[in-house]
């Protein structure tokens, strides 16, 4: 799923900076970069925008004065120097404050809060199982997410989507961002559980729901079988196979 966004600031190297995050972050399509507001306005009036990444201090419409304008706001992630705007960029329902100079760690928090708002998960009913029950004496590991060390419990990961440096661990009940690479992940795995399909997805092979030719489908999600996988997805779904 992508967020269609745009970016907005006067000062050219902050909106190089933008769009290079943006390029790094595979659910984002940049549909376009404006240096003043007046210009994305227009843009939006024929464009749907979901996104927009945008400065404040702009000559002849602050960022401030545009979002004021618009009667249909997308979501807006504020990018600025200065914070004395913070309670303002809230009171008009921002999703994040970005305070220049931006790291991208910050940035990809920003873009996974506007995806959590845009694409948010279906909580299941949780129950709490027996302590001495198989399901409660499965696997586990931990991965750094932002400032916290997270637990993930084999038996409730969905797939893992992989985006350039990081990971997305799609669980029963959240999605987990963690800088780590797929050999990590598969070493920590169980093996015969987990299977990759795809160079940017790896699945647990109990929660799939069905397969056509070139996809797998787990829960809402549609996940494509990549050509180098297919075989050997094929070879284990076939010996798990009553005819």
């Amino acid at each position: 799923m992508k967020i269609n966004c745009i970016a907005i600031d006067d000062e050219p190297l902050a909106l190089d900076k933008i769009r290079e995050y943006i390029k790094r972050i595979g659910y984002l399509n940049l549909l376009d970069a404006f240096d003043n507001a007046i210009d994305a306005i227009e843009f939006m009036k024929n464009n749907r925008v979901d996104l927009i990444f945008l400065d404040i201090q702009m000559e002849e419409l602050t960022g401030i004065q545009m979002l004021e304008s618009l009667t249909d706001k997308p979501k807006v992630v504020l990018t600025t120097a200065y914070d004395e705007y913070a309670l303002k960029g809230y009171e008009l329902d921002v999703c994040d404050y970005l305070l220049k100079p931006i790291s991208f760690q910050r940035f990809l928090q920003a873009c996974e809060k506007v995806y959590d708002q845009l694409f948010p998960l279906k909580q299941p009913d949780i129950s709490i199982p027996d302590p001495n029950s198989e399901e409660a004496t499965k696997g586990y590991f931990f991965v750094k997410n932002g400032n916290i060390t997270q637990k993930i419990n084999f038996e409730d990961i969905l797939f893992v989507e992989g985006m350039k440096d990081y990971l997305r661990i799609w669980t029963i009940a959240e999605r987990v961002m963690t800088l780590l690479s797929f050999k990590k992940l598969e070493e920590a795995l169980p093996s015969g559980s987990f299977m990759r399909i795809h160079k940017s997805y790896l699945i647990a092979l109990d929660k799939i729901d069905n397969i056509d030719r070139s996809h797998v489908k787990i829960g809402n999600e549609s996940l494509p079988i990549g050509d180098s996988y297919r075989r050997e997805f094929i070879k284990v779904i076939e010996k798990r196979k009553i005819n």
